[in-house]
């Protein structure tokens, strides 16, 4: 019995301080990834070519691609991870928290994998010549490991408090199973991927029902995978386009208690707008996840990656918005008369 109470305090001593551990884990990662080279930039002129590197002190405090992304790599590897792990420690008070820390350190994640094509690309439009990425080193992908370990690591934390019930699976099976479905109705179908649709609609209606975490659950992992496989396009698609693409639904349900309180019978201004701006935060990380999909596994450079994934997934988003917004009155009601367990199971 002695062991067993020995193993408990060592595990709640551990848990304590994981959020200590997590912060100066990604202070010694990110002060590590100063000591060497970041990565290459190589200029093409008058048929050479002439390769650069750049360290991560270089970026944050010269600004050799201008003070715009100087202030880029300042905020993703000095101010984000900071406000992240900040995020784990209030995730003793709630477990939400937890929810902006996973998103918080998958959003530091990939906008870190991108900052060497948008280094090349400011550089080519502030001198009009010919740069591109050419190679990266350890010190820039050091940071990028800590940082997807880190939201795991979270999410694993977060699931503690949470309890999935028999209903819950239902209902996450019968509105995976929605978006499925609406996810082969296609509105347009864009020849090289992507399309406009209203499968974003169901995912969204689990966050509003379930919460952040458990609509991150069954949106980003669930349905992101098993849309994954049906697409096609391969499971290298699965980070970007599927499980931060269709995870950021889950942003609505940080919004739940301020679209159905309890003095909120049918539809009512502060609801509609919490829709709106949840649903508008939502679709960006989408964008966000499906530029860097493009960029990274298709090879596109930073416009056009860009260009091509404001028109499906902005469209698919605004259409998701819109629909919820216009059934929010009944929604009210069946979410009054079938109330979700999800607030008390993730606090």
């Amino acid at each position: 019995m002695e062991k067993v109470e020995q193993k408990r305090s060592w595990k709640d001593i551990l848990i304590k301080y994981l959020p200590l551990i997590f912060t100066l884990t990604i202070v010694l990662a990110i002060g590590l990834s100063m000591i060497g080279p970041f990565f290459d930039i190589r200029l093409k002129a008058d048929g050479q070519k002439i390769d650069t590197f750049y360290r991560l002190t270089d970026l944050l405090f010269t600004s050799p691609a201008g003070t715009t992304i100087q202030v880029l790599f300042i905020v993703t590897y000095l101010v984000l991870p900071l406000v992240a792990c900040g995020f784990i420690f209030l995730g003793k008070l709630h477990n939400n928290f937890y929810v902006v820390a996973i998103l918080l350190f998958l959003l530091i994640a990939i906008t870190c994998i991108l900052t060497n094509d948008v280094v090349a690309t400011s550089l080519a439009e502030t001198t009009g010549d010919n740069y591109s990425t050419h190679g990266v080193h350890f010190c820039f992908v050091l940071p990028i490991i800590v940082f997807f370990v880190a939201g795991t690591a979270v999410l694993i934390l977060a699931s503690r408090n949470i309890t999935i019930t028999v209903s819950d699976l239902t209902e996450m099976g019968i509105l995976v199973g929605l978006a499925l479905a609406l996810n082969f109705v296609k509105i347009v179908q864009f020849s090289t991927g992507g399309s406009i649709n209203f499968q974003m609609l169901p995912l969204f209606i689990l966050a509003l029902r379930k919460g952040p975490l458990k609509g991150f659950i069954g949106a980003g992992i669930a349905y992101g995978l098993i849309s994954c496989i049906t697409d096609g396009y391969g499971i290298a698609t699965y980070p970007f386009d599927y499980l931060i693409g269709f995870g950021s639904a889950c942003v609505l349900g940080f919004f739940t208690k301020y679209i159905f309180g309890e003095d909120q019978t049918t539809y009512n201004l502060k609801g509609l707008l919490f829709l709106f701006f949840g649903g508008l935060i939502s679709t960006f990380i989408r964008y966000v996840g499906g530029c860097a999909s493009s960029m990274i596994i298709y090879g596109y450079t930073l416009l056009p990656a860009m260009s091509y994934n404001l028109i499906y997934v902005s469209v698919s988003g605004a259409i998701g918005i819109a629909v919820i917004m216009g059934i929010y009155g009944p929604f009210i009601k069946v979410n009054r008369r079938f109330p979700s367990n999800s607030n008390k199971s993730s606090t």
